[in-house]
């Protein structure tokens, strides 16, 4: 008898308790999971590994879109392993929306008005490039903590999900925002705040997605164990 496929599942992202399930509904197939560094591990059932085994046949991502690291981390360690994705699809723009799409935070800076009050959701690796606006910005927490932004223009707001459009209108109206600057990660548990910038007639900047590795984006478990059937 053949040995199944053994499947790397990159963790961290909301889908990742999701894909575990499809990969348990495949028979054919061993699993283990990595988590991406910083990420709150969960039980998935599956044996928890610190790298990509070398003999992996397939590499299953379910980390968050920008996470271009361990995604790289993952194809080198594995570099003839199948790549398929999980995850969101990016959200579009309606008629009503005012967004400005480019590929880096510091295009994002460079594209916000003078002197405007920034909401923005794109993580703290983002400061550098925010403490150059000449305005004050207001970046977004998920999670509590006492570290300073290191930037006197930048002030944290902390706030846990999920949010709602009417909780973000009121903020946006308290904190003074004129733009709106986020990473279009899709989904609708993250919709809320460009919801909000439409219905406020809010501009938005909004950082592309990274490019992915050659390979299938994932939708159900049907097309997650013919992926697998294929390697």
């Amino acid at each position: 008898m053949d040995k199944p496929p053994l499947i790397a599942l990159l963790a961290g992202a909301r889908e990742t308790p999701m894909a575990a399930k499809w990969l348990a509904q495949t028979p054919t197939v061993s699993a283990v999971v990595i988590w991406a560094r910083g990420m709150d591990r969960v039980d998935l059932g599956l044996v928890a590994r610190d790298a990509v085994p070398g003999d992996a046949a397939g590499i299953l991502d379910v980390t968050h879109a920008f996470d271009t690291g361990a995604r790289a981390a993952a194809m080198a360690q594995a570099p003839r392993a199948a790549y398929a994705r999980v995850g969101r699809d990016p959200w579009t723009a309606h008629r009503e929306d005012h967004w400005r799409e480019v590929d880096t935070i510091a295009e994002a800076v460079s594209a916000l008005p003078a002197r405007a009050r920034v909401f923005a959701a794109t993580g703290r690796a983002s400061l550098p490039a925010l403490g150059t606006h000449d305005g004050p910005v207001f970046l977004r927490q998920l999670t509590r903590h006492d570290q300073p932004t290191g930037f006197p223009n930048c002030i944290y707001i902390f706030g846990a999900a999920p949010f709602d459009i009417r909780g973000e209108v009121t903020l946006f109206k308290q904190l003074g925002i004129d733009v709106v600057l986020a990473r279009n990660v899709g989904g609708i548990d993250s919709f809320p705040k460009l919801a909000a910038a439409r219905a406020l007639g809010l501009p938005a900047v909004l950082l592309r997605p990274p490019p992915l590795p050659p390979g299938p984006r994932l939708r159900n478990a049907t097309e997650c164990a013919a992926w697998i059937g294929r390697l």
